[in-house]
């Protein structure tokens, strides 16, 4: 999804506006919603402090779904747009950074709901997996859960996540008992040997969510591995520090 895509779906919704005595209103109002929150989250990743960013967020929370706030959300979009157009080419790498920096924050807000409402609790990689899953999401269009990669050492394996537009791959890892510096050391090394066999992997990042901080050295292996494997860019996070 770049700029120019978004402003077209957004002259999309002018096109179905309905006519009422109260007002011009949009028929699609949960389509718009959505829209809107999308272009937010869009400019937001690249312009976070821009004054008309700023001003997009708050015709986006004044919600009220009318000809008038779609026309100022579209002319904000052309307003970036015309100033750059190559405003479309977004750096993932940022997004990625951001999400693998704030997500014990995500995952430590959901213990927080109203009332002691059942929510999701991260007691291992699979919930790991489910919460970076949607956030993903929200940012990326084409997300491939548990993609075969071609054969390694005598057999099929799954990777956890594909972003198939931008050739990024996402191995996901929990710390344990047992799983620990040596032991995630040599996962992590057989885990990148295995995904340089996949034709559409250019970019592999590892991500080690480690609540309870059973690795010693976290910065020494992330120096270890983030660095080119012939031909594949690794990139190791462990979070949180």
């Amino acid at each position: 999804m770049d700029l120019k895509e978004l402003i077209t779906e957004g002259e999309s919704f002018l096109m179905s506006v309905r006519r009422t005595s109260f007002g011009d209103y949009i028929a699609d109002s949960k389509g718009y919603a959505e829209w809107g929150a999308k272009s937010l989250m869009f400019l937001q990743s690249l312009y976070p402090n821009h004054p008309q960013t700023e001003r997009f967020d708050f015709w986006v929370k004044r919600n009220m779904c009318d000809e008038n706030e779609c026309e100022q959300l579209i002319a904000i979009l052309k307003a970036f747009h015309e100033i750059n157009p190559k405003i479309a080419e977004v750096d993932y790498d940022k997004v990625l950074n951001k999400i693998f920096e704030k997500f014990h924050i995500c995952a430590r807000q959901l213990k927080r709901r109203h009332a002691g409402r059942p929510t999701l609790e991260i007691k291992d990689e699979y919930d790991v997996q489910d919460l970076l899953n949607a956030i993903l999401r929200l940012h990326f269009e084409d997300v491939r859960p548990e993609e075969w990669t071609p054969s390694y050492a005598g057999g099929n394996n799954r990777m956890d996540f594909l972003l198939k537009n931008e050739e990024i791959s996402i191995e996901v890892k929990m710390t344990r008992d047992g799983l620990k510096d040596k032991e995630l050391g040599d996962q992590l090394i057989i885990d990148i040997a295995k995904y340089k066999t996949h034709p559409k992997c250019k970019f592999l990042y590892c991500f080690v969510f480690d609540p309870e901080g059973y690795i010693r050295n976290p910065r020494g292996l992330e120096h270890d591995l983030t660095k080119e494997h012939d031909g594949l860019s690794v990139k190791v996070y462990i979070r949180p520090i």
